[in-house]
């Protein structure tokens, strides 16, 4: 019986090592979700682009968007268009983040309310889902992939 003792012991040490990792990565992302909204809040691309990977690939969907925005240069675009359109926008976690990280690529799911006040002077309030997935480089965990939906109203 001595001899399982110990490797119960190094089993837990792993087992409590491995977890630490994956809660200081989760927080890792949750902190770059929240720097992501603070940029969305202060309409300002020069804090949002350091947020993205830079590349072909990535994508973005927004609830105003009739496609996808594929690569860098287009999802640049659409979040001026979308900024041109804004005076003033506030979101407000509500559900989530829910985070899941395997090695180099993270993903995020959470209901986010937004509230936008328009340069026309519309406003608009819902709740909306936002998907996140990041990939991890030399300059942490970026976006490569947000996803906005507004979350469907239901009647009796």
């Amino acid at each position: 019986m001595a001899p399982i003792a110990p490797m119960f012991i190094l089993f837990a040490l792993v087992f409590l090592a491995s977890n630490a990792k994956s809660y200081a990565q989760e927080a890792e992302v949750k902190a770059a979700i929240d720097a992501y909204h603070s940029a969305l809040e202060a309409r300002d691309l020069s804090k949002m682009a350091p947020l993205w990977a830079h590349d072909a690939k990535v994508t973005l969907v927004n609830p105003t968007n009739d496609g996808v925005s594929v690569g860098w240069d287009a999802v640049q675009k659409n979040w001026e268009t979308q900024f041109n359109a804004l005076s003033e926008l506030k979101l407000t976690q509500k559900d989530g983040p829910h985070i899941q990280v395997r090695g180099g690529v993270a993903w995020s799911m959470g209901v986010v309310k937004a509230e936008a006040r328009f340069k026309s002077g519309a406003t608009a309030c819902a709740a909306t889902f936002e998907t996140d997935v990041f990939e991890k480089g030399s300059a942490g965990w970026l976006l490569v992939s947000h996803i906005v939906s507004i979350v469907p109203e239901f009647s009796d």
